[in-house]
């Protein structure tokens, strides 16, 4: 019997060393996909891209940009073999760029499907939406940036760890599309001059272009969604500057320890979302309408107001546009789930009609080093 075993062992290990899934390929004979672009042009016929890096004698790097037109990822694959000095493989990718125009249309989704069933491919490439034509990312290398890749990555990575916009993955994104608690958000940056982050991007139900928000108010969906970050705010106050040639109207603080609770109701036939917010923070620019508080208890006082402001108007657009990138189907379905189910089906109309509240508890641990 363990004669058997094993020779049945040694016929497995054979199979697989013969089969050409377990095939290596040599380094040479691979062009890695850095970054992969999708968008449509002015036909709305998809576009393709993909870069690969280049390496010559001396350690200089090139990042070599390709462009096909096809039906499919996959299809746009093999046309990229067909151009490139190797098989192009995605096992590497950095970065996964979608067009503005591609999201208008809710069948985008189906076309990166190709990713997650393919073994060889990664889940860990950021998500990034481009405000205008990918054709200007993909062509801008600059002696003051590395090759387009690592400066995407490196941008949506350090924004977030500041709490300028949202971090998805495409595993977070395959989760947020399927996930009927929530709606997905995407990174959003813009092509100029240079590459420079907007804010977030947020979809609809359906996966389909809805709006975009400000770094300001990517840093408080953040906060809602009780991500621990070491926030930086600029938020503009509410009070015009008059007789000024210099006019100051942003409080920039820096905050930290957020704390974020929300307390799920149902009452009269309608959603109630209680969510607390607590931080503590420390004042680094202070417009001149503040310079005549010295009192620590009204300073705190100000600022509870300004950011409720701006809270109350986040929710406001989100509910107007029926969209959940808080997660507060997520709340509803755990604590509520009878009512939930009735309405899971169309969860954006309920949260429209949702009741939403927000309080801010905001500590000040310092006005900066001078006073």
């Amino acid at each position: 019997m363990k004669w058997l075993m094993v020779c049945s062992f040694l016929l497995f290990i054979g199979i697989m060393l013969s089969s050409p899934v377990g095939k290596p390929l040599n380094l040479e004979d691979v062009s890695f996909s850095l970054v992969i672009g999708m968008d449509l042009d002015d036909e709305n016929n998809l576009i393709f891209y993909t870069t690969s890096p280049v390496f010559k004698p001396g350690g200089e790097q090139e990042n070599k940009v390709f462009k096909v037109n096809a039906k499919t990822l996959r299809q746009s694959r093999e046309e990229f073999d067909s151009r490139g000095t190797g098989l192009f493989s995605s096992s590497k990718a950095q970065v996964l760029l979608l067009g503005q125009k591609l999201l208008e249309n809710p069948r985008w989704f189906s076309l990166i499907d190709v990713l997650y069933k393919d073994f060889k491919s990664t889940v860990n490439p950021r998500i990034v939406v481009i405000d205008g034509p990918i054709s200007n990312i993909m062509n801008t290398v600059t002696e003051n940036q590395p090759i387009n890749s690592m400066a995407v990555k490196s941008i949506i990575d350090t924004s977030n760890l500041r709490g300028e916009t949202v971090k998805v993955t495409l595993q977070e994104l395959h989760r947020q599309m399927f996930d009927k608690g929530l709606t997905p958000s995407i990174s959003s940056i813009s092509t100029g001059n240079d590459i420079a982050l907007t804010g977030s991007t947020l979809l609809d139900e359906r996966g389909k272009y809805s709006t975009k928000l400000n770094k300001l108010e990517s840093c408080l969906l953040l906060m809602l969604q009780g991500k621990k970050l070491d926030y930086s705010l600029d938020t503009p106050i509410h009070k015009e500057q008059k007789n000024n040639s210099i006019k100051s109207s942003i409080l920039s603080m820096n905050a930290n320890n957020v704390k974020t609770k929300v307390n799920t109701q149902y009452i009269n036939g309608q959603f109630k979302f209680n969510i607390g917010v607590s931080m503590y923070v420390m004042l680094t620019d202070i417009p001149p309408s503040y310079e005549s508080i010295t009192s620590i208890p009204k300073l705190e006082d100000n600022v509870n107001k300004e950011l409720q402001l701006q809270f109350e108007h986040l929710i406001k657009k989100i509910q107007k546009r029926k969209l959940d990138p808080i997660g507060l189907g997520l709340y509803a379905r755990a604590y509520q789930n009878n009512e939930y189910e009735k309405v899971k089906s169309d969860w954006g109309e309920a949260l429209k009609q949702a009741d939403i509240k927000v309080s801010v508890n905001v500590k000040v641990k310092t006005m900066g080093a001078v006073k």
